[in-house]
């Protein structure tokens, strides 16, 4: 049984079919008809550019390290504790200290640094012999030995021999 459309329910429904396009004739029929995708187009492919091969960044030898015997012969001659200390601030207080260290003409001095945490990189014992042997720092020092012996702080400290400054900049009175 089909009902007819009143007036209202064709104007209605001619609104909402006006932008429909009507099936093929063999859709009509009841005939499935399959729609083939249009054919995909392979863009062309432009061969890889070719890379140019970059010099690794050079890095700074690294510092030497005394020998067992210097070692033993040391003569500390100053002394830094950075315990306590963020790594912001031991840098610059190392800085400070190893500027001092080179006009007053001294050789070497022990840093400690305390042992911290063994795992961590972002520790001050962990970061120093960076420091020494890839920023500015590099300029004061001439070696550097770890860990020192037992009594001066064994693994969490550092000896390191700093380098001779220019005399005229010492305070020399004659």
């Amino acid at each position: 049984m089909t009902k007819k459309l009143t007036p209202e329910e064709r104007r209605l429904w001619r609104l909402n079919t006006r932008d429909v396009t009507p099936l093929s004739k063999d859709a009509q029929k009841g005939e499935e008809v399959v729609e083939k995708p249009p054919p995909l187009k392979t863009p062309a492919v432009k061969p890889a550019p070719k890379v140019k091969k970059v010099a690794s960044p050079v890095l700074p030898p690294s510092l030497p390290s005394l020998g067992r015997k210097e070692v033993r012969r040391l003569k500390i001659e100053a002394r830094f504790d950075m315990h306590g200390l963020t790594l912001h601030t031991g840098y610059e207080a190392l800085e400070r200290f190893l500027i001092g260290v080179q006009e007053r003409g001294l050789k070497t001095v022990l840093v400690i640094t305390g042992k911290g945490s063994m795992s961590a990189e972002n520790t001050l014992r962990s970061q120093l012999p960076r420091w020494l042997q890839e920023t500015p720092l590099r300029r004061f020092v001439v070696s550097l030995h770890h860990p020192a012996k037992l009594q001066d702080g064994g693994t969490g400290a550092f000896y390191v021999e700093v380098r001779r400054g220019d005399k005229s900049r010492r305070g020399y009175l004659f």
